[in-house]
């Protein structure tokens, strides 16, 4: 049977391949899920590098970025609940269910391979590799996050909007953890580079009015501040990390109210749709 190019715009492909897409996004998925309960109780015992847990290695490498595990570990449990719907929006027997699951399904089974890989190395103590790793999937995500902006929640949540911001996160998490630095130029320069979590969701609530990456983003920088008070309690990286969490939180809520700023008023008098905003569409 050909494969069609996974990341090409073919309709009919992937209809003509909906059992490929079915079995590899099912493994997938297993792959990641296993993985990664097993390495949150369990370390390595192969390789030359230092080997943790994946909350192990977060513990032995405290920086400015590391979160609250108990926020992370609720923020995943949530994220595979919803993979769960996702897997099941392609066995469906709703046509149109389908053909919209299998359409973005190459980028959520490359998302779970990719995680995988992160997982390995970081467990691992291999930084430089998982940040590489983390760097790559942020792109793939952006990449069907712009291809699928009006997908329906079900599919847009697990997909899209919660794999793009726990990367993001992730990428300042494993990035301080490579650099390892402690000095107080690194500390100023973190207590600086927090405010671009802010600015990741804002660019999304203005662009696309997307309020689910903005209240994921708020969930995790809540983690992240209650990680940084746990840590190091006189420091300004704490207060910054809650300032995020009120900023995006606030924002997001003005956004999924409808009206609160007038704007379906303005949109009725120009004669739009908000066509731009992911969360239109019911679910497939």
């Amino acid at each position: 049977m050909a494969f069609s190019n996974p990341f090409a715009r073919d309709v009919e492909g992937t209809r003509r391949n909906i059992n490929a897409y079915r079995a590899l996004t099912l493994l997938s998925f297993l792959l990641q899920f296993i993985t990664s309960i097993y390495y949150t109780s369990n370390a390595p015992h192969d390789g030359a590098f230092p080997h943790y847990t994946i909350f192990g290695m977060s513990n032995h490498h405290v920086t400015p970025f590391t979160p609250s595990h108990v926020f992370v570990a609720i923020y995943w449990i949530a994220l595979w609940f919803l993979q769960v719907g996702y897997i099941w929006h392609l066995f469906r027997s709703d046509e149109t269910a389908v053909s919209s699951a299998a359409s973005v399904g190459s980028h959520f089974i490359l998302f779970n391979l990719l995680h995988f890989a992160w997982i390995m190395l970081w467990v691992r103590s291999h930084t430089v590799w998982s940040e590489v790793i983390l760097v790559i999937n942020f792109f793939q995500l952006t990449a069907v996050y712009f291809r699928n902006p009006t997908a329906p929640r079900l599919i847009h949540l697990p997909v899209a909007a919660m794999p793009l911001t726990f990367t993001f996160f992730a990428i300042f998490w494993n990035g301080a953890v490579m650099v390892d630095c402690h000095s107080l130029p690194c500390r100023v320069l973190a207590n600086v580079a927090i405010w671009g979590i802010a600015a990741f969701a804002g660019f999304f609530l203005l662009a696309f009015k997307d309020y689910y990456v903005g209240f994921a983003t708020s969930f995790l920088a809540a983690g992240l501040g209650v990680g940084q008070f746990f840590t190091k309690a006189i420091a300004l990286q704490w207060p910054f990390a809650f300032a995020v969490m009120a900023i995006t939180f606030i924002a997001s809520l003005a956004v999924a109210i409808p009206g609160i700023f007038g704007t379906n008023a303005s949109n009725a008098a120009h004669g739009r749709s908000g066509e731009r905003a992911p969360l239109l569409q019911e679910d497939a």
